[in-house]
């Protein structure tokens, strides 16, 4: 094996442990919050940020063309009381739990997308990888930083 099949290997391999640490309950979660929403923010600028604006208020530069304005997700606390709704946003994210009746949501469902590229990537690594941690944590990581973004 060169150099350049190791490399990406081991990159691969450290963020499918960063992800897996990520799981709410564990010891990792607790000590871990900074690293999270650090990773919470890399998914959002990779994935959200091109509608949702680069700080959330629903100004990204794809907003222009869309024929309803997304979300300004520095407000979901406020819609919510005051609490930001974790599991409802994870669902709202994952999609997997959201049925529209009246045909496609606005928003892209993300869990399906986020489960072909676990799948995918889980079999490229040398070990024994869950893809539903991956999902999960690229999902919580997320949503972490999401409920770090609301307005006062």
């Amino acid at each position: 094996m060169t150099f350049s099949h190791i490399v990406p290997v081991q990159i691969a391999s450290a963020a499918v442990i960063a992800f897996g640490l990520l799981i709410p309950g564990s010891a990792a979660y607790a000590l871990d919050d900074e690293a999270q929403i650090k990773l919470g923010e890399s998914e959002y600028m990779s994935n959200c940020a091109a509608c949702h604006g680069p700080h959330g208020m629903g100004d990204g530069p794809v907003a222009e063309v869309l024929s309803t304005k997304p979300s300004d997700l520095t407000q979901i606390s406020k819609k919510f009381e005051g609490k930001f709704p974790r599991e409802h946003i994870y669902a709202v994210v994952d999609g997997q739990k959201m049925i529209n009746p009246h045909g496609d949501r606005l928003m892209p469902v993300w869990g399906p997308r986020y489960w072909s590229l676990a799948e995918q990537r889980a079999g490229e690594v040398p070990h024994d990888v869950d893809a539903a941690a991956m999902v999960h944590g690229r999902i919580t990581a997320l949503v972490r930083y999401l409920e770090s973004i609301q307005a006062p």
